[in-house]
């Protein structure tokens, strides 16, 4: 049979089979009148074979070895096997940090030290410690970007006034923006992301001070969507929670032998005095000066 009937057959392609010619994994016999090639049916049964282990992705050395009988077919197939189970954990390594870099707003946001020091060694991503460190850095990322203040040079008491103070904004922080709607409640885009912006008052030494607040339009698509739900919801709670729950314990430690002293109604009035204040001043903190200048 000719070369068309031993690919037809085989489900090899023609080229393939002399490739494989060339690499000595078959000798099919010549016709003596014309030199051309004749295929017998051991022929295929070998191109057969070949197929099969290269559709294990062996290597081409390891499978002439294997049909020339230096090496047993068992031996060859395990050290198969532990070659694709180490490019199967690269790949998993890949997917987790092409996740990881789609739920980046851009390329200067990325934390490219260390995804690379990731890539350089990615036992340590197995981490359980290692990926809540990550997811946290990425949330706290998404928060950050998602919003942000900034105080205006100038008094914003007009539409133009308003506009005026996102396109300084932009330009001293090297940004493009497009005002998409220019109003008192603008939207603008920022290095392509859509925002929305307020002004809000607060008194300093008892004059009014205006900030800006700006915040994405889809907060939803926002964070990164890799990480489960209850993790973002908790990582967000810790990233808001941790420092006024740092202040609260600093205040109450050294006064633990004082609250022995209170009935119980007493402790609840001292902890409700001590965690008012500071979820109102923690929420003011975070409406009007959270992420200041967006760093």
């Amino acid at each position: 049979m000719n070369i068309k009937d031993a690919q037809s057959l085989s489900g090899v392609s023609a080229e393939n089979i002399r490739f494989y010619e060339k690499q000595g994994l078959l000798s099919p016999a010549r016709n003596r009148q014309n030199a051309y090639r004749e295929y017998s049916s051991a022929d295929i049964a070998v191109l057969k074979r070949i197929r099969a282990l290269r559709m294990l992705d062996m290597p081409l050395p390891q499978v002439k070895a294997v049909l020339e009988g230096k090496e047993p077919l068992g031996d060859a197939a395990a050290r198969q096997k532990e070659r694709l189970e180490a490019r199967s954990r690269e790949l998993d390594a890949a997917i987790s940090m092409c996740r990881e870099v789609s739920g980046a707003a851009s390329l200067e946001a990325l934390d490219v030290d260390a995804l690379l020091a990731r890539m350089d060694d990615p036992a340590r991503s197995d981490s359980f410690f290692q990926r809540w460190r990550d997811d946290y850095r990425r949330v706290a990322l998404a928060e950050h970007e998602k919003r942000f203040t900034f105080l205006p040079d100038e008094a914003v008491t007009t539409p133009r006034e308003f506009t005026a103070a996102l396109l300084a904004y932009a330009a001293g922080e090297g940004k493009d923006i497009v005002i998409t709607k220019e109003s008192m409640y603008p939207e603008f885009t920022l290095d392509g992301i859509e925002y929305t912006a307020t002004r809000n008052y607060t008194a300093v030494k008892g004059c009014p001070v205006a900030s800006i607040a700006c915040e994405v339009a889809h907060p939803e698509d926002f964070l990164p969507a890799d990480i489960p739900l209850w993790r973002r919801r908790l990582l967000r709670l810790f990233h808001f929670l941790w420092l006024p729950t740092a202040l609260l314990l600093l205040i109450l430690l050294p006064r633990l032998e004082l609250f022995q002293e209170l009935t119980l109604w007493e402790t609840w009035l001292v902890l409700a005095g001590l965690i008012v204040p500071l979820g109102v001043l923690s929420f003011r903190s975070w409406l009007l000066f959270y992420n200041e200048k967006h760093k």
